[in-house]
């Protein structure tokens, strides 16, 4: 009787410690590379999202994601030389709840994320680091009957600046490539991403 009172009362502690909760995933594009025209290449990494609701009105969140990919032909024509990158974002976020309808919510929002990339090709490496502020309008919904699963996108506006050094045979060029501006910002797909609430 006394080890089923003290699992009873340890989920109960569990369930008020981490009441409101959330992890999950979202995607988002990140910048590459900036090419000798000025402008950025965009890669889409997939990030994990834990959650909390600081508040009944205020949701905090976390991001972190990394990617590594590799780029070769088979078999190689003449003159192609393989290519890897891999890259590492982190940010963090911060929303406060307008309204909150059945099973849906509406917030207002501000998003930071930091980026780095690294991609080698040949003796020749190139490495992009950027930022990116985002301020976003954001809907939560969930299905009814399972409201602990919920879906989200998210719409706005984002300032980024991307500066990418580039290193040949060891020898590091003496200018940066430098690309920044403010954009109008929607999720890579419909949906933004997904997460669960304990």
């Amino acid at each position: 009787m006394k080890r089923v009172f003290s699992l009873v009362c340890l989920l109960a502690l569990a369930g008020t410690a981490f009441a409101g909760f959330s992890i999950g995933f979202t995607n988002i594009d990140v910048p590459w590379m900036v090419d000798g025209t000025g402008d950025i290449l965009l890669e889409e990494i997939n990030l994990l999202r834990l959650g909390a609701m600081a508040s009944a009105e205020f949701r905090i969140e976390g991001y972190v994601g990394y990617e590594k990919s590799t780029y070769d032909l088979d078999p190689p024509p003449v003159g192609f030389t393989e290519s890897t990158g891999s890259g590492m974002v982190f940010g963090a976020g911060g929303y406060y709840v307008i309204e909150a309808p059945a099973n849906t919510s509406f917030s207002l929002g501000l998003r930071f994320l930091y980026a780095t990339t690294t991609i080698e090709v040949s003796t020749t490496e190139y490495e992009t680091t950027s930022y990116a502020i985002d301020p976003l309008m954001r809907v939560d919904f969930a299905i009814p009957g399972a409201e602990r699963l919920a879906f989200f996108t998210e719409y706005g506006f984002r300032y980024a600046k991307a500066t990418m050094k580039t290193t040949v045979g060891g020898v590091a060029s003496t200018t940066d490539d430098v690309w920044s501006g403010l954009q109008t910002y929607a999720p890579p797909n419909i949906l933004a991403g997904a997460y669960y609430v304990f």
